[in-house]
């Protein structure tokens, strides 16, 4: 074609893509790229080998016979060692016996060190310079057999080496998995103790105003169903936000404020900055259960449950703090803990395992009452949180 006095020539679409790049890579030819890699990558480690056993030659004055015979020797191995990768992966999935598998490379050893021996002999045959060929001399014949046996000895070593410690990492990696499923089969089994125990409290609390109140013990029941509903919503995550955690807890408060009316004031002090932390589903509950049924539900007066959440340094602090009549005196949480605490405590414990990662104490106040106080490690959902967080 000719335009304006100036000649345009047509150029097919592949011959362009070849020049420019533009056009993407033919599926033919990325299948090429993936099988020559292993082969280039085995030329370059052997190369290195080679380049480590010149370097000594080197020390006293370069002979470029002495380093090229020093890297033929190299990628003469190279040459050999997808055979041998080959040989190996076939006797590890028929033999499955390390014993049998080591007398099976002792005896490929024979013919393989033979087989370096003259590939090496032959390439380095037509340089005259090269006079310690070993198709030019016996005695060097059997020196390049037994260096190549020890270096096959070596192959072998390396190899058996790498792929049980595959096998040891994946083994490793199935074990955690299987920690992690007993950790949480652990951690059901917890919650589901204390399940049928908050039901049967809660249940009997209603029981109670069903006949005296049966508007007041519908209003419990509908805060009861609200609570199982959110309550099932979350009962496969170990953790969830303090927002989720603290929503349960709103319709149990609930039902007991509808129970106990003024006789009981219980105040949520939670910085809305923790909202996002990570905590242990449905563990206030049974915590505020024991402040109310143990320190203030037989005071005729009633009193205050106090429920607070901070951020301390990297740590989240929680406290359920109550007025009420106190721990007896012998008490001790080792010995005479309830359902409620014993699991929590257990809970914490499975949840955060290294030493100093959590803090559980229940103690008596000054004041009279009651103070349970948690420090669990301050996690939040979410990358964009915990890059807030560091």
């Amino acid at each position: 074609m000719r335009m304006n006095g100036t000649s345009t020539k047509l150029v097919p679409a592949a011959g362009l893509g070849a020049w420019t790049g533009l056009l993407p890579e033919s599926a033919e030819n990325h299948g090429w790229r993936m099988r020559l890699m292993p082969a280039l990558l085995i030329f370059a480690l052997w190369t290195v080998v080679g380049l480590f056993q010149a370097v000594p030659d080197m020390l006293d004055g370069f002979r470029w016979t002495e380093t090229i015979g020093k890297f033929i020797d190299a990628w003469a191995w190279a040459l050999l060692t997808p055979a041998i990768l080959l040989i190996d992966r076939k006797l590890t999935s028929r033999l499955q016996n390390v014993v049998r598998i080591a007398v099976a490379h002792l005896g490929l050893s024979i013919p393989f060190s033979l087989a370096h021996t003259y590939l090496t002999g032959l390439i380095l045959y037509p340089m005259p310079d090269i006079w310690w060929s070993p198709l030019r001399s016996t005695e060097f014949a059997i020196y390049f057999y037994l260096g190549g046996w020890g270096t096959y000895a070596a192959i072998v070593g390396v190899l058996q080496t790498f792929k049980y410690y595959n096998r040891f990492m994946g083994s490793q990696v199935e074990l955690a998995r299987v920690e992690k499923n007993l950790v949480e089969s652990h951690l059901n089994a917890l919650r589901l103790q204390l399940e049928p125990h908050f039901l049967f409290n809660t249940l009997n609390a209603i029981s109670s105003e069903l006949a005296a109140n049966p508007v007041l013990a519908r209003e419990m029941i509908e805060d009861l169903a609200a609570l199982l509903r959110q309550s099932l919503d979350c009962q496969g995550s170990r953790e969830i936000t303090l927002a989720q955690e603290l929503a349960l807890l709103d319709h149990y408060l609930a039902i007991q404020k509808l129970r106990f009316g003024e006789r009981i004031d219980i105040c949520v002090e939670v910085d809305p900055a923790t909202h996002s932390a990570m905590v242990p589903s449905m563990f206030l509950q049974p915590l505020v259960e024991n402040a109310i049924r143990h320190g203030l539900e037989g005071r005729m007066s009633g009193g205050k449950v106090v429920v607070s959440a901070a951020q301390v340094g990297a740590a989240l602090h929680i406290a359920v703090i109550d007025d009420g009549v106190g721990l007896p005196r012998q008490w001790t949480i080792e010995t005479c803990a309830g359902l409620g605490i014993g699991v929590t405590r257990e809970r914490l414990q499975t949840l955060y395992p290294e030493p100093g990662d959590h803090d559980f104490r229940v103690a008596r106040r000054e004041g009279g009452g009651t103070e349970v106080a948690i420090r669990i490690p301050l996690h939040r959902m979410g990358a964009e949180a915990r890059g807030v967080e560091s």
